[in-house]
């Protein structure tokens, strides 16, 4: 695949700084007017990218960052607040988030939400925060649902955006037919069916520009045969969205039955890095096993799409400083360096508000006495379709969901 197909989405990365200024949190002697932003995140399940033990570490950065700039919020500093999302059993919940969120609002009355990040305890604090007009921003919630909720700022990539992708690609090379969608979507676990969410933005680009689209879940027993026998049968363009030792199965199955793989196309969504994470090289179809050589084979009909991790040492500090503080204020070690981006990009929606806040009292101050709170819409509108720009402390980087050359 060419490399201008590339969907590039833009990520501004911290410049580190140290935490010694002037105002502090806990500096007693500060007298500026407080700003309160609560976050509803996981507490204790760490598998979550957005949890709190992983993004914590970021949002307090941001926020110390934010009140030792005397001329990003004149007069005002944050102060963060945290909700529980999880229910009993650790998993993000529909039905906690948003108690969470009202007792949130009734004891704080915060002026902005920080998550949730999952889609299902997402959904229900987005229409809250829309009704209550509070703005929300998070690096989660991807699903393409999410654009019809006026409070809600994303500041990490979605579905939408790889749906995009996927139809400029189709576009690009005049494929209108034979397109098929094939996921892992178990509707009976804990988990937020993210593979499921994934190829929605794939399935609604396509169908919007009529082009002939057959999609196929993956249930728990799978059995292979009948997937490759599916494929052969209605696709030559195949996006799928899976673990990754599901899909090395499909692909070495897919070799063994001697299909023509000349013929078919296959773009696999790694929406977890799998293929990338732990240092490994860029070798998705390895196992060490006797499968190794069927699948490398059958992998040169892949394509790889994931995210590329910046390589500037600006992030690699910001890397550290998040790993350190992970490690002394929760006793977590952050190993996935691929989840480190959802941390940088809720540091990114702090800033970000920020910003859009400053840039709306500017215009609708009301003179000597305490900073009346902009309505939300107004600030929120700020935060759409923009990125950070070049001044001294930060700058943009990369973020794709790109090709991967198989060797």
């Amino acid at each position: 695949m060419p490399f201008w197909l590339r969907l590039l989405l833009l990520l501004s990365v911290p410049l580190i700084q140290s935490d010694g200024c002037s105002f502090s949190s806990g500096n007693m002697t500060d007298d500026r007017q407080k700003v309160t932003l609560a976050a509803i995140l996981p507490t204790t399940n760490t598998d979550y990218p957005w949890s709190w033990p992983r993004v914590a570490p970021a949002l307090n950065q941001a926020i110390s960052r934010v009140n030792c700039d005397p001329w990003l919020l004149p007069g005002l500093k944050l102060h963060l607040v945290h909700g529980n999302s999880e229910n009993n059993a650790g998993y993000c919940s529909d039905s906690m988030a948003p108690l969470v969120a009202v007792d949130l609002k009734l004891a704080h009355d915060p002026w902005a939400f920080i998550g949730p990040g999952c889609d299902y305890s997402s959904s229900p604090v987005a229409r809250f925060t829309t009704h209550w007009d509070v703005p929300m921003v998070t690096a989660g919630a991807r699903a393409i649902g999410f654009k019809t909720y006026g409070a809600v700022t994303n500041t990490g990539p979605t579905h939408l955006k790889l749906g995009e992708f996927s139809l400029k690609i189709q576009e690009t090379f005049g494929w209108q037919r034979h397109a098929m969608l094939v996921y892992s979507d178990n509707k009976d676990s804990n988990d937020d069916r993210p593979y499921y969410f994934a190829v929605e933005g794939v399935y609604d680009l396509l169908r919007i520009q009529n082009i002939s689209t057959y999609d196929y879940s993956l249930e728990n027993d799978i059995n292979y045969k009948l997937v490759v026998q599916k494929i052969r049968e209605n696709g030559r363009v195949v996006y799928v969205c899976c673990p990754l030792d599901i899909f090395r199965n499909l692909m070495v199955q897919f070799w063994k039955e001697g299909a023509d793989l000349e013929n078919f196309v296959f773009f696999f969504i790694d929406l977890f890095a799998e293929g990338l994470g732990g240092g490994r090289s860029a070798r998705p179809w390895y196992q060490g096993d006797q499968d190794d050589y069927a699948a490398k084979l059958a992998f040169r009909s892949v394509k790889v799409l994931t995210y590329m991790e910046p390589h500037n040492p600006e992030y690699f500090q910001f890397v550290e400083t998040l790993k350190r503080d992970a490690k002394e204020s929760f006793n977590f070690t952050i190993k996935d360096s691929l989840y480190n981006l959802v941390a940088a990009s809720f540091y990114d929606g702090v800033m970000l508000y920020s910003q859009a806040l400053n840039e709306t009292l500017s215009q609708h101050r009301t003179g000597p006495g305490p900073i009346k709170r902009p309505k939300g819409d107004l600030v929120t509108r700020r935060m759409w379709n923009r990125t950070f720009s070049g001044d001294p402390s930060r700058f943009h980087v990369c973020l794709f969901w790109t090709d991967l050359a198989v060797g």
